[in-house]
């Protein structure tokens, strides 16, 4: 289980939020950007991006807002 992640990933722009969507199944893609926590107060949500590669299950997800990608198809 170390060897695979599970990323959430934020859009920074429009730009990169459709790029994003043109992602497919054997898609090799490339990302820019910074591991981050979410804090959404009204909904008392707080989420935080795993800064490990030993973790695993429930909270071991990263968070990422990608600021670029180049996408291979």
């Amino acid at each position: 289980m170390t060897h695979a992640a599970n990323m959430h990933l934020i859009p920074a722009t429009h730009g990169v939020a459709h790029a994003l969507s043109q992602v497919r199944k054997g898609h090799v893609v490339s990302l820019r950007g910074q591991l981050v926590d979410v804090l959404r107060v009204r909904e008392g949500l707080h989420v935080r991006s795993s800064l490990t590669r030993e973790d695993t299950g429930a909270g071991a997800c990263e968070l990422i807002w990608v600021d670029d990608l180049q996408l291979q198809r």
